[in-house]
C-alpha cells in the first residue's frame, strides 16, 4: 500500500450528532487515512476518537469575533508545526474557522456540507477558500457552489435495517415508551434552542394527534445545557409528559429510524440566520432510505419532483409554525400513507452505496484535493509503460534499467518506440528486449513525437498507459503511484504526475527556479503562491500534463483521437484538452515523480521555450496563450513607461518585483544565493523565447486555417 493520507479533521462540536456519526462510520471503514482531530470542546466525540486511537486536540472556541480569530491563529500554528496532507472540516461551522486557517497555513482543505445551512454568499466564500467539498446529498452538491464538489451520501446499512417492530423494541430498551397502537414521531438532533424540537412538542398538543408519541434522540449540547430541561418543562406544561421521551444518540441510530412513522427535521435557521445552525441532512437521508416520511423546515429540490403513490415523502413546513407541522401529522395519520401527506415526493433515485463504498469515495475526494490521488491504495492492474526515443542511445539504457524493477504486476510491459534514430538507440533497445520479454521495441520512420506516441499507444496491450521521456529518472515508486491512482473507486482517465528539475551551473539553477513548478508548492501552497500560480502559471495542474510523467487510459486516447500530429510540440497539452472535452476526468498525482535534466546550455533552453511558445500559439489555449501575450505586452510597455518619470518607474519596478517574487522566494527558501542575481536575466530569456514562439505558432495556425 502507498503511504496513508495524513488528515486533520476539524469538527464544530464535541458531541456525537448525525454529522459526527457519518464521519466516524466512514473513518472506521477505511484504512487509507491517518487522522488527527481538532475539537472545540471536550465531550463524547473526543471519547469516540480516543477509542479509535485517533489523536485529538481540544481548542475552546467562543462565539465572539475575537475568540474565533484566536482559534484561527492557533489552528494556523498547529497546521504549520506538522502540516497534514489535507484538512477536513466537518460542516459549515468548522469550515468557517478551518478554511481561512488552512489557506493561510498552506494546507489543502476540504469541507463537508451536510445541509442547507448558510446557503448563499457563505458558499461562494468557502468555494474560494477550499480545494474541495463533500456533499452528503445530491441537492447539496449544487448548493455548495464548489466546482470540485463530490457526492458522498449517507451510506446504506451494510445489513438490512431491522423490521420496525425490532427497531421499536430496541428504542424501548433505551427509554422510549411505545404503546401498541401509537405512532412514533422521531427527531434526532442536538437539543439546542433552534433545533425546532419545541415546535414538535407543541404540535402534539393539537387535537386529534393523541396517537402520536415523540422520541427526541440526541445529546444535550454543551453550549446550551439548560435546553433539555426547558423542553421537558414545556412537555409537562402542555400535559405531554407521558408522550415525549428523551434519550441519548446511539451510534447505530440510522438503522433504528425504521421504527418511526415520521421523522422531524425542524431547524428554525436552515439558512444560517441564527447563532447556531443545526445539521439536518444525514438524518433526513437515512430516514428516506428506510421509506420513512420526513417533515422538515429545510427546502429540498427533491420535494419538487414526484414519483408513484405509496413512496417516501418529504413534506416542507415553515419554521417555527407548530400548527403547520401538526397539519402534516394529521394528514399522515388520517390517510395512512406517506404519499397522502400533502407534500411532494422525491424523484426515484438509486439506493445509496454501502459503508465501504462511501468511505472509499470520501478517501478519494480527500486524496484528489491533496493532489495525491491514489494515496493509501495499492494498484493491481497491469500497466503499459510507453517511452519514445530519437537518437538517445545512452538514455535508453539508463531509463530501462530504472523502469524494469517497477514492473511488479503480471502483464506489465514497456513499449519502446524508436522515431527513426540514426544512432544505436534502436539496437540498444532491441538488446534489452532480447533479455527481457516484458520489453517490446517498435521501430518507426522519423515522423515527430506526436505520431511516435500514437504508434506506441496502438501497440500497447493494457488499458492504462504510463509515459515518461528520455532524460527522465523515475523515482523507484513512480509507476506504483500511477497504478494506485488508477485503483481509486472512480478513477480519472488522465493522471498527471510531477517532475523535479535538476540543474548544473548557476544559469541552469536560476532557470529551474524561474521556469518550472515545484511539487511541494502544489501540495502545500502558501497564500501568495496560490495567487501567483493561478495568474501566471508555474504550478502542476491536472489539466496540463507533461509527457515526462503522465498516464492515461486507452479509452481516453481513443475519445481524444490520439495526439495531434499537426503539432510539433505541446501535443501533451492538446491531448489533455481533447480528453477533457470528451467528458473524461483528470487527476493530479504529485507523488508520481521523475527527475528531469534541463538542456545543457542556455541557448538550447531558449530554443526549447521557443518551441513551447510555438505549441501554445498553434494550440491557441486561452489561458496559456493569454499569459504569453500578457508578458509580451509587459516587455513592450515597460521601456516606454520608465521614460515617463519617477512615478511610472516606481510602478514598473513594483510590477517587476511582483513578477520575480516567486522565483526569488524559491531561491531564498532553498539558499540558492548564487542564482539570485541571474534570475532577472533567465526570466527575460525564457519569456522572450516563449513570446517569439507564440507569435510564430499563431502565424502557423492562421496559415493552417486558410488552407
Amino acid at each position: 500500500m502507498t503511504d496513508q493520507l495524513r488528515v486533520t479533521v476539524v469538527t464544530p462540536t464535541g458531541v456525537v450528532g448525525a454529522a459526527e456519526t457519518w464521519l466516524l462510520s466512514l473513518l472506521d471503514a477505511t484504512d487509507r487515512l491517518a487522522v488527527e482531530a481538532v475539537l472545540p470542546t471536550d465531550g463524547p466525540l473526543r471519547d469516540e476518537f480516543t477509542h479509535r486511537g485517533i489523536p485529538s486536540f481540544v481548542r475552546a472556541t467562543g462565539d465572539s469575533v475575537a475568540a474565533l480569530g484566536t482559534t484561527t491563529l492557533w489552528l494556523i500554528r498547529h497546521l504549520r508545526a506538522n502540516p497534514p496532507d489535507v484538512l477536513l472540516a466537518n460542516g459549515v461551522g468548522a469550515a468557517l474557522i478551518a478554511a481561512p486557517a488552512a489557506w493561510l497555513a498552506g494546507v489543502r482543505c476540504v469541507w463537508v456540507k451536510h445541509d442547507h445551512t448558510f446557503d448563499g454568499p457563505v458558499m461562494a466564500l468557502l468555494a474560494a477558500l477550499t480545494d474541495g467539498c463533500v456533499a452528503t446529498a445530491p441537492a447539496l452538491v449544487h448548493a455548495s457552489k464548489h466546482p470540485e464538489a463530490t457526492l458522498v451520501p449517507c451510506p446504506a446499512s451494510d445489513r438490512a435495517g431491522p423490521a420496525p417492530e425490532i427497531a421499536r423494541a430496541e428504542l424501548v430498551r433505551h427509554g422510549v415508551r411505545l404503546g401498541k397502537d401509537e405512532l412514533l414521531l422521531l427527531t434526532a438532533a442536538h437539543t439546542v434552542s433552534n433545533s425546532g424540537v419545541d415546535d414538535a412538542i407543541t404540535a402534539l398538543a393539537e387535537p386529534g394527534l393523541s396517537r402520536w408519541r415523540l422520541a427526541v434522540i440526541g445529546p444535550p449540547d454543551p453550549a446550551g445545557p439548560d435546553e433539555r430541561r426547558r423542553l421537558v418543562a414545556l412537555a409537562n406544561n402542555l400535559g405531554l409528559a407521558d408522550r415525549v421521551d428523551f434519550t441519548s444518540r446511539r451510534s447505530d441510530m440510522g438503522c433504528l429510524l425504521s421504527a418511526a412513522d415520521a421523522v422531524a427535521v425542524l431547524p428554525r435557521t436552515p439558512h444560517g440566520d441564527g447563532p447556531k445552525p443545526v445539521g439536518t441532512g444525514p438524518v433526513a437521508s437515512a430516514a428516506m432510505a428506510f421509506g420513512v416520511p420526513v417533515i422538515t423546515t429545510v427546502p429540498d429540490p427533491a420535494a419538487d419532483r414526484t414519483r408513484g403513490p405509496g413512496e417516501p415523502v418529504v413534506v416542507t413546513v415553515p419554521p417555527a409554525e407548530p400548527a403547520e407541522f401538526a397539519a402534516a401529522l394529521h394528514r399522515l395519520s388520517a390517510h395512512g400513507g406517506p404519499a397522502a401527506a400533502g407534500g411532494a415526493v422525491p424523484s426515484a433515485t438509486a439506493a445509496p452505496p454501502g459503508l465501504p463504498s462511501c468511505a472509499d469515495l470520501l478517501a478519494q475526494a480527500l486524496a484528489e484535493a491533496a493532489r495525491l490521488s491514489g494515496a493509501g491504495l495499492t494498484g493491481t492492474a497491469p500497466v503499459s509503460v510507453m517511452t519514445c526515443f530519437w537518437n538517445e542511445g545512452e538514455a535508453v539504457d539508463r531509463l530501462l534499467e530504472l523502469l524494469l524493477p517497477q514492473l511488479t504486476v503480471d502483464g506489465d510491459e514497456i513499449v519502446v518506440v524508436d522515431d527513426g534514430s540514426t544512432d544505436d538507440t534502436a539496437d540498444r533497445a532491441t538488446a534489452w528486449a532480447a533479455r527481457d520479454s516484458r520489453v517490446r521495441v517498435l521501430r518507426c520512420p522519423h515522423q515527430g513525437l506526436p505520431a511516435t506516441r500514437n504508434a506506441g499507444v496502438r501497440a500497447v496491450r493494457n488499458s492504462l498507459i504510463a509515459c515518461t521521456d528520455a532524460g527522465c529518472v523515475p523515482a523507484p515508486d513512480w509507476l506504483a503511484r500511477l497504478r494506485a491512482a488508477w485503483a481509486e473507486p472512480l478513477p480519472a482517465d488522465l493522471l498527471t504526475g510531477a517532475y523535479r528539475v535538476s540543474s548544473d551551473g548557476v544559469s541552469a539553477e536560476a532557470m529551474a527556479l524561474v521556469g518550472y513548478p515545484v511539487p511541494e508548492e502544489v501540495r502545500h501552497p502558501g497564500p501568495w503562491t496560490r495567487v501567483y500560480t493561478r495568474l501566471l502559471g508555474r504550478a502542476f495542474d491536472a489539466s496540463t500534463p507533461s509527457g515526462r510523467s503522465m498516464a492515461f487510459t486507452l479509452a481516453a486516447w481513443q475519445d481524444a483521437d490520439g495526439f495531434s500530429e499537426r503539432l510539433k510540440t505541446a501535443e501533451d497539452l492538446a491531448f489533455a484538452r481533447d480528453v477533457l472535452a470528451a467528458g473524461r476526468r483528470a487527476a493530479l498525482v504529485t507523488s508520481a515523480e521523475v527527475d528531469w535534466a534541463q538542456r545543457p546550455t542556455m541557448r538550447r533552453t531558449a530554443v526549447m521555450y521557443y518551441r513551447y511558445g510555438q505549441g501554445n500559439g498553434q494550440l491557441a489555449d486561452g489561458r496559456l496563450l493569454g499569459r504569453d501575450i500578457l508578458r509580451a505586452v509587459a516587455y513592450l510597455v515597460a521601456p516606454v513607461a520608465v521614460r515617463r518619470g519617477p512615478g511610472a518607474r516606481a510602478l514598473v519596478a513594483a510590477a517587476a518585483l511582483t513578477y520575480l517574487s516567486l522565483p526569488v522566494a524559491r531561491a531564498v527558501r532553498g539558499r540558492h544565493w548564487s542564482a539570485l542575481p541571474v534570475i532577472p536575466l533567465v526570466t527575460a530569456v525564457r519569456d522572450l523565447a516563449k513570446t517569439a514562439g507564440a507569435v510564430h505558432g499563431l502565424t502557423l495556425r492562421m496559415k493552417d486555417r486558410r488552407h
